[in-house]
Formats: C-alpha cells, structure tokens, sequence
C-alpha cells in the first residue's frame, strides 16, 4: 500500500505565520553582515544585501523590493524601487523610515519581474498596526 504524502495548507480563519529575519549560515562567522534572507508569512525565503539606512547606494539599485529594517529586527517599511530607481520618491521614503526608527535597509534583487516583487512584497510587508 503507498504512503498518502499531505501537506497542509493554511487558509484564511488561521493566524498568519510571523514575518522573521533567518540569517545566511554560510555568512555568520564574517565580521560584517552583508546579507541576510527573510522567511515572508508564506514561508518563502527572501535573500537580501544589507546596507546602512543612510547609504545612498541601497536605494541605487532597480527593479529591487526595499525592506526598512529596526534594531529590533523587524521589517518597518517596504516598498518597490521601481524600474528607473526614481531618486526624488525614494529620498523621501528614506528619510521618512529613518525617522521612524531604521537602522537599515535589506535589498532583494532576485524578484525577477513586476509580479514577483508584489508578491514578495505581500508577503514581506509589516501589518499595520
């Protein structure tokens, strides 16, 4: 008799699973963090680059979902950079997130289109309160 595999599959009257930072092995012993990855309510794991939240070059980059990280190691903000990186929206929402409280900002550049960073972004995004 074969084996019946079953997964189980959340649906919507279940607590949503927590948004957490899971920190790359392979990088723990490196005196400077450099990436991370985080496992989004889905389960699905994001690798990310980190910068400083005052670094210019984290918001440089395209095509790329934005985490504004805490101390506390939560996710504050998020959001798309855009296709074109557009600098005037993004200074903003960088100032904006280091007044409310910032320390850095997580880079994920493995989305590969439009579709995939909302989704990522869906699944990274902080509730609101």
């Amino acid at each position: 008799m074969a084996a019946v595999a079953y997964r189980y599959t959340p649906d919507l009257f279940d607590e949503a699973a927590a948004v957490r930072e899971t920190p790359l092995r392979s990088t723990a012993k490196l005196a400077e963090r450099r990436f991370t990855a985080w496992r989004g309510r889905s389960g699905r794991r994001y690798v990310a680059s980190v910068f400083s939240v005052d670094d210019v070059h984290a918001l440089g980059f395209t095509d790329g979902v934005l985490l504004a990280v805490s101390s506390e190691r939560k996710i504050i903000a998020a959001r798309d950079s855009g296709p074109f990186g557009v600098e005037a929206a993004l200074g903003r929402w960088q100032r904006a997130v280091m007044e409310a409280g910032a320390c850095e900002i997580h880079v994920h550049l493995l989305a590969e289109d439009g579709m995939s960073r909302r989704a990522a972004l869906l699944d990274l995004m902080p509730e609101a309160a």
